[in-house]
């Protein structure tokens, strides 16, 4: 399954992502943040509580005016439900945590899920209705709601589904938390924007095809410039995880102070390479552009797929040797956020025989090219 190559392994966020000690606690500053929350964080009255303060008012003058203790009891009555209800607020929020996760891959079109876990660190007391908002950069909006209680130590998952409309970076924020427990007259926000940038990735197409289902291989013996499984020594890089340890390059390893590998190059491999030119005056139209980028997308997972894609190359960029899945995603990151180019250099001349391009067609639509024919179109 292909996967995203933008971690979501996300921070904890809220009062309760660090650990807190009792040598930190500040008698003066816990009193002044009762009195004045927080950058970020407020307390509003709602409509019950606008309505509350006001009969209190007219309670607490009748009571002065007439002198009567049964009102004065009455405005007292009132006043320390409010008190309560903001130290209430204040509890629930405390010592709680929370984080948001993506499940990959996000596609252009295609509905996205995106996962809140809400973690209670308090030890005796639970926590109660705290409202998530939502926001993705494409327009899509929305609230998950924390209905039943969290018992301390527990963690819940809820999950919010969007899609976004097109390939590119995704902003997908939480813009806001706030909870109105436990009577509902007062609305606490807790402020701390929390977002995530991701890719999105051109959105799948159904194109026909007009290739062989296997690339030429090139003459027996000859070498091919790129990394492979040959006996000619090319260069040397870092150690990945999945190398052989026989590709090991020893010196160089003992030179750096960590394990370096060998590059040989590839001899007699059949597959194919995507070339793919973004100049400005040949993809005027746009439609026509995000339909090429859907189509190199597309073929390029199938051809992985399949064992016959043997890299790409984006304008003048390096060339992406798409040795294992991560290769694919990072092709497919690129193939996001690629656009058209005014200054093009004119690509680089590839010395392979299976190299697809990629052409507009006319009046409409795409066609890739192999060995100048059509290879595929969408």
């Amino acid at each position: 399954m292909l996967t995203t190559t933008i971690s979501d392994t996300a921070q904890w966020s809220g009062p309760g992502a660090r650990t807190w000690r009792w040598r930190e606690f500040r008698l003066g500053r816990f009193l002044l943040s009762l009195v004045i929350p927080p950058r970020g964080q407020k307390v509003l009255p709602t409509a019950a509580g606008v309505a509350m303060i006001v009969i209190a008012l007219a309670i607490g003058l009748a009571a002065y005016n007439t002198s009567s203790n049964i009102l004065f009891i009455a405005f007292s009555l009132l006043l320390s439900t409010l008190v309560v209800s903001g130290i209430l607020s204040w509890m629930n929020f405390g010592r709680t945590a929370w984080r948001m996760t993506l499940q990959p891959p996000l596609r252009a079109g295609q509905q996205a899920v995106l996962n809140l876990e809400v973690h209670n660190h308090k030890r005796f007391l639970p926590t109660y209705c705290l409202n998530f908002d939502l926001r993705a950069s494409s327009g899509d909006t929305g609230r998950l709601v924390l209905r039943q209680r969290l018992d301390p130590g527990e963690t819940r998952k809820m999950e919010w589904a969007f899609r976004p409309r097109r390939r590119g970076r995704e902003m997908v924020e939480m813009t806001g938390v706030n909870s109105k427990f436990p009577f509902g007259f007062l609305h606490k926000h807790f402020g701390g924007r929390v977002a995530r940038e991701v890719y999105v990735w051109p959105a799948r197409i159904v194109y026909q095809i007009m290739m062989d289902a296997s690339g030429t291989a090139e003459t027996v013996g000859e070498t091919v410039p790129r990394p492979g499984h040959g006996t000619e020594f090319m260069s040397v890089r870092r150690y990945q995880s999945g190398d052989s340890h026989r590709h090991i390059h020893w010196k160089a390893s003992a030179r750096q102070r960590k394990l370096m590998v060998k590059q040989l190059l590839a001899e007699n491999q059949r597959g194919y390479f995507l070339f793919i030119e973004t100049p400005l005056v040949v993809w005027e139209n746009p439609a026509q552009f995000e339909q090429m980028c859907s189509l190199a997308a597309s073929m390029a997972e199938d051809l992985f797929r399949q064992g016959q894609l043997v890299g790409a190359v984006i304008n003048d960029g390096a060339p992406i040797l798409t040795r294992r899945v991560s290769d694919l995603e990072l092709l497919l990151d690129q193939l996001a956020v690629v656009e058209p180019v005014e200054h093009f250099g004119g690509g680089r001349l590839l010395p392979l025989r299976n190299v697809i391009t990629f052409e507009p067609g006319r009046p409409d639509g795409v066609h890739a090219i192999l060995r100048g024919r059509k290879a595929a179109s969408a």
